[in-house]
């Protein structure tokens, strides 16, 4: 009877398309432990950054629900903010509701480039650079240098730093380790398992 039952349940897990799943992304191969903690550091950063992004995006899109609901005037307070930045009318929002769209596209491609990374694709370092230059040079061109130093916090900033110097340092690390050197910082071969 308790056969029957397994036998009836082990179809209906989702638990072997999830892994068929995770290893179309990332592959069935298990990086050494410098590209894992790389990765990780890396994807809390960019989850982080896309989160917010996806909030501020909605957040601001959807203005005028919050305004019915909560009585929060949101239109009020991004226009006083964009007069103290320099902006006229309603340019700040929607300058800063752009800013948060195309930031959402610019995490994803960070996000591809974590996949490469943790795959070992020397490529990687292209999207995560070229994401997060992009998204930052948005902030800084589009929206102002005021806008990035005053209203982004130290907090982002830091972690902005953090994403570009660990990837820089890792795709250093992948050519050592492609002219036949090491990955590890001390230069011995690790023994993963």
């Amino acid at each position: 009877m308790e056969e029957e039952s397994s036998k009836k349940t082990k179809f209906h897990s989702p638990v072997p398309f999830l892994i068929r799943f995770r290893n179309f992304i990332f592959g069935k191969q298990k990086p050494d432990i410098y590209t894992r903690i790389t990765f990780f550091i890396n994807l809390a950063i960019t989850l982080m950054f896309l989160t917010w992004n996806i909030a501020g995006y909605f957040a601001i899109s959807s203005r005028k629900v919050i305004l019915e609901v909560k009585g929060i005037q949101v239109d009020e307070i991004l226009h006083e903010r964009g007069l103290e930045l320099g902006f006229e009318g309603s340019n700040f929002v929607d300058r800063l509701e752009t800013v948060y769209g195309i930031g959402i596209v610019c995490w994803l491609i960070v996000f591809f480039g974590l996949i490469l990374l943790y795959r070992k694709k020397k490529r990687f370092i292209h999207f995560i650079l070229g994401g997060t230059i992009f998204y930052t040079g948005l902030q800084v061109f589009y929206l102002s240098f005021s806008f990035f130093m005053q209203d982004i916090t130290n907090f982002d900033k830091l972690m902005l730093l953090i994403l570009i110097a660990l990837s820089v340092l890792h795709a250093f690390l992948m050519k050592n380790e492609r002219q036949g050197g090491s990955i590890s910082f001390f230069g011995e071969v690790e023994d993963d398992e």
